[in-house]
């Protein structure tokens, strides 16, 4: 039975309840880094992100030390129930989120930030509703899709690897397959919170980390698709 679906009487409110503190905490953790990421595209460390993440390698290391990392000490916290622990691992999730979308919109008009970003979020909004939608209207279970979600991540490194060394174009496939990883992380992540798998921080901050990794990819399409337009 989902971890929704209760006979008792009050239950059934109460992992409602739940589920939309979960989402609240989940959409506001999302909404400060992009506010986050604006901010720090306009400062000196903008460039030093751009210059990080323009090599393949260095920016994979950036992100799993800053995002992966964060995520890593936030869990760690919430196991100990150590808020402060659990605090400054999400601080540095946020840190490590912002400094990619900085060198993404480091280069960008102001005026072309606050649209891109504004488009990019309500795409990301609809993808993440339409992976709710399916999860919590099926009883399919999706507790095997956070291995499969590995799966595309390693996939997209040995594909953006070999493009690194051979033929660009590949990075394009590295950067789908990341994509791809991070909905299906998204959709085991809603899954969880249906079946009350984590309590509700962990819920919250696992659906912001895939909501993140899915904005900052469909960041970058929008962006390509709006110099295209103005080109």
């Amino acid at each position: 039975m989902s971890g929704i679906e209760y006979d008792a009487p009050g239950v059934e409110s109460t992992a409602s309840r739940s589920v939309s503190r979960i989402a609240g905490i989940g959409a506001g953790l999302v909404a400060l880094n992009i506010v986050f990421m604006l901010v720090l595209s306009e400062t000196p460390v903008a460039p030093l992100g751009a210059a990080l993440f323009s090599n393949f390698f260095i920016g994979i290391a950036t992100f799993a030390v800053t995002v992966g990392g964060g995520y890593w000490l936030a869990n760690t916290g919430i196991e100990k129930g150590s808020m402060g622990l659990a605090g400054v691992g999400v601080a540095l999730s946020q840190f490590g989120y912002a400094l990619i979308g900085s060198a993404i919109l480091v280069r960008v008009p102001s005026s072309t930030k606050v649209t891109a970003l504004g488009i990019t979020a309500v795409v990301t909004g609809i993808i993440t509703a339409v992976v709710a939608v399916v999860v919590f209207k099926t009883d399919h279970s999706f507790e095997r899709w956070q291995m499969y979600s590995w799966v595309c991540f390693g996939g997209g490194f040995v594909v953006g690897a070999i493009g690194f060394f051979v033929n660009p174009m590949l990075m394009l496939v590295a950067g789908a397959l990341f994509l791809i990883g991070f909905i299906v992380d998204l959709t085991y992540e809603i899954w969880a919170v249906r079946e009350s798998k984590y309590g509700d921080l962990r819920s919250a901050i696992g659906i912001y980390i895939a909501v993140m990794g899915v904005f900052i990819h469909i960041l970058q399409l929008v962006l390509r698709v709006l110099e295209m337009l103005d080109a």
